[in-house]
């Protein structure tokens, strides 16, 4: 029997690096600018207290029909996992959220990693196709990028967050991830109440391999 369990994670102290604030347009279309130019943005990770009860319980079944798309064309959970079990990263935009940027860049050198655990490793925002598209080219991220627009997953999953009431970030998730096995069953879920502290990449392995 698989143990169910949450992330239990430790402190660790990390120096801020030039934080970068939110733009205040509200044009989600806006062209991706270059990452590379940019400072580097410090993602700190999660610890115990930063974690948040939200969203579908372990052991809840995730929304398997529910549409969303992919660099392929339009898919659903259930497809996806028809490839095998899935570690699911929601976050808020490839675009305007630096953190989220710095995430997804880091995320990609455990890809093969979570392959070996037997995984497939998914980030999924608000964004477009289109400007998820551009980003993952720009960073050669080697694993697929799911875009839920109208944030319909985002709600079923219940990670909506709800600070957000105007402006361009009404719609995104609380910063998540979430294992799920070949039947679509939550096995494993880090949610984070700070969109600046979010699973290092040690920290996913150890919820993986906690289960």
């Amino acid at each position: 029997m698989m143990k169910r369990t949450t992330l239990t994670l430790s402190c660790f102290a990390l120096a801020a690096l030039a934080a970068c604030s939110e733009p205040a347009s509200d044009n989600r279309s806006e062209g991706t600018k270059q990452f590379e130019s940019k400072p580097e943005t410090v993602v700190a990770p999660i610890t115990e207290a930063d974690g948040i009860d939200a969203g579908l319980a372990i052991g809840d079944q995730v929304p398997l029909t529910a549409s969303l798309q992919a660099s392929g064309g339009k898919t659903s959970l259930g497809k996806l996992l028809e490839n095998g079990p899935a570690l699911l990263v929601f976050t808020r935009s490839v675009e305007w959220c630096p953190y989220c940027q710095t995430q997804l860049k880091s995320i990609n050198a455990i890809v093969g990693d979570l392959k070996d655990r037997g995984y497939n490793l998914y980030g999924l925002s608000y964004d477009s196709p289109d400007q998820q598209d551009r980003f993952s080219k720009n960073q050669m991220l080697q694993y697929d990028m799911l875009s839920d627009q109208t944030s319909a997953v985002i709600d079923a999953f219940g990670l909506r967050d709800p600070q957000y009431t105007d402006g361009r970030a009404v719609g995104v998730p609380y910063a998540s991830v979430f294992v799920i096995d070949k039947s679509g069953k939550i096995i494993a879920k880090s949610v984070s109440g700070d969109y600046k502290k979010r699973p290092s990449n040690d920290q996913i392995l150890a919820l993986v391999d906690s289960i």
